[in-house]
């Protein structure tokens, strides 16, 4: 690691903190704890971290532990004095198109956009916007958007998935404070206990969320 670093003019940024023995650890198992993860950076970039540290208490389900920098954005002196630029970069929209997996938001797709495409006119400019167009309202009305801000991983929330996440949490701890087998196969039992719950409830959120849409769609029929 370190001819590597030598080589191409890196630092490892590990070192440089005063912290804590269990903030400096990155792995622990069967009684040896050692530093083997780590965050490097080009030299010429080094004076932008401030600080590099272990975190115990991130549940990422593994015997390595959380390692993070605090990097702070440096800007020229001699442009200090103009007005700061106050563009908002955003990220492009993009649809969920992992939803035409199920086969009733693809019947709804194909549906709307049916629905949306006009004649052509033989001018590739013009039937290309045209296309463009039926294709983007078909997807904005039956799949949608991704939500890129703030947006959470499970629609709909309830006391029994809140209630197993608790249970998850407090069987980590334990895990932290005595990792023996027997705590690591209960802290593993809580977590699929929470994925099944967490991924059914996603099945049944779409589930409804479809029914809505072909109701509002055809109507009440036979």
């Amino acid at each position: 690691m370190r001819d590597f670093c030598a080589f191409n003019k890196f630092k490892i940024t590990n070192p440089f903190y005063i912290h804590k023995d269990i903030h400096k650890f990155t792995w622990k198992a069967r009684g040896t704890k050692s530093i083997i993860d780590y965050i490097i950076i080009n030299d010429r970039l080094k004076s932008n971290i401030e600080d590099t540290r272990v975190f115990r208490g991130s549940e990422i389900d593994s015997d390595h532990k959380l390692v993070e920098s605090k990097f702070k954005f440096l800007t020229h002196a001699k442009h200090s004095h103009k007005k700061k630029d106050k563009t908002i970069y955003t990220k492009s929209p993009a649809f969920k198109v992992h939803l035409l997996k199920q086969e009733s938001i693809r019947t709804l797709y194909r549906n709307r956009l049916k629905g949306k495409l006009t004649p052509l006119t033989g001018e590739i400019d013009t039937d290309w916007l045209k296309i463009k167009e039926a294709i983007t309202k078909a997807a904005e009305e039956s799949i949608g958007y991704k939500k890129w801000k703030n947006r959470k991983w499970l629609q709909t929330w309830n006391e029994e998935i809140q209630q197993a996440i608790e249970e998850k949490k407090a069987s980590y701890r334990k895990y932290l404070q005595n990792k023996t087998v027997h705590y690591q196969i209960e802290y593993k039992r809580h977590g699929a206990i929470v994925r099944k719950m967490t991924q059914r409830q996603r099945r049944d959120d779409w589930d409804k969320f479809v029914k809505i849409l072909e109701r509002d769609i055809t109507g009440t029929q036979r």
